[in-house]
């Protein structure tokens, strides 16, 4: 029995299926890997710090009971005006009204004691202890009588300023705690920038100087001003308050970023985001985004260190893109840049 060799029978079968000799099949292409890059900028002279914020308006009220009631009325909604000392909301006040009122009777027994024991200890009936301790009942009842009057005031709220309801958090029926807030008060007229910037910066940031605000979702740029830097920093964040005022109308609670200028960048050096380094040995690198949309790897030379970036020597242009996270890719990879920052934003 002739035997066919492998190879030629292989080939008949390529053969028998269609195919053509001598041809290989390609593979597929892979798709490009997604990556964030960042761009290679020189603005030149100033690093930009972003410090956040939020605006508020520069009077705030949060009214609130030091009784525990139901709450009777609330006149108002959020967004109303209201003027200074307009009743706001109302609660029960019938267990102080009865307190009152025990208390008034209790004055005017100790009025009348002590008025008898004065006359009496005129006549040198009674002795001075006597006369002493009506005087004392009479001071006891008057201050009990003074609490209970105040503790009425209590039982209305009244807006302190005029101003608008920023929030109304209860509705009649509900109970009122001490100390918990019913009726948010906000002046309605100027407003402030409130951010927290670290202590160094914080040195830097004088009085009266003018900075770019980014306000809101949109970030609309304000020009602002600084009012006042608090000279005390929080625990938590390690920041300084800084306050800012502006005459353009804004709305509280809005999200608000301060870009502030501080020195640390020479004019016309270039840098890169330190992250985006490829350290193999003695040398440094970054994965450059060509003209072709491939990864390929770049040896530069680096120089100082600007807070999160590092300054390029040589080896980069500005406007060059990088990648952002680089064990993420390898050179000769295809890649689908995503902006990210320019470098030291």
């Amino acid at each position: 029995m002739k035997r066919i060799p492998i190879a030629a029978g292989m080939l008949a079968a390529t053969l028998g299926c269609g195919g053509e000799p001598g041809r290989v099949a390609a593979a597929p292409a892979a798709d490009p890997i997604l990556v964030p890059v960042h761009t290679v900028g020189a603005p030149g002279g100033l690093d930009t710090y972003r410090a956040a914020g939020t605006v508020r308006a520069t009077r705030r009220a949060d009214l609130a009971t030091r009784m525990m009631a139901r709450i009777e009325t609330i006149r108002v909604r959020a967004g109303d005006r209201v003027r200074a000392g307009q009743v706001l909301a109302t609660l029960e006040r019938g267990a102080v009204v009865a307190a009152g009122s025990q208390a008034s009777a209790g004055l005017e027994l100790a009025t009348t004691n002590l008025r008898r024991m004065e006359r009496l200890y005129a006549d040198s009936a009674v002795p001075l202890a006597q006369l002493e301790a009506a005087r004392a009942g009479f001071a006891a009842a008057r201050g009990q009588a003074d609490a209970a009057s105040a503790e009425l005031g209590y039982a209305s709220l009244v807006a302190p300023f005029d101003g608008v309801v920023a929030a109304r958090n209860a509705d009649p029926g509900d109970l009122a705690a001490p100390g918990q807030p019913v009726l948010v008060i906000e002046d309605a007229g100027a407003r402030e920038i409130v951010i927290g910037v670290p202590e160094p910066m914080a040195g830097l940031l004088k009085v009266g100087r003018t900075v770019t605000v980014l306000v809101g979702a949109v970030e609309t740029p304000v020009t602002a001003k600084v009012a006042v830097v608090v000279p005390s920093a929080d625990p938590m964040s390690r920041t300084l308050e800084v306050r800012l005022t502006t005459a353009t109308p804004l709305t509280p609670g809005l999200t608000a970023v301060a870009e502030l200028p501080v020195p640390g960048r020479a004019a016309g050096e270039l840098l890169v985001p330190r992250t985006a380094l490829v350290e193999r040995g003695e040398l440094t690198g970054v994965f450059l985004v060509s003209a072709d949309s491939t990864a390929r790897l770049r040896w530069i030379r680096v120089g100082r260190v600007v807070g999160a970036d590092i300054a390029v020597a040589s080896g980069l242009r500005a406007g060059d893109q990088v990648v952002a996270l680089p064990s993420q890719v390898k050179d000769g990879d295809r890649i689908r840049p995503v902006a990210g920052r320019e470098s030291g934003q």
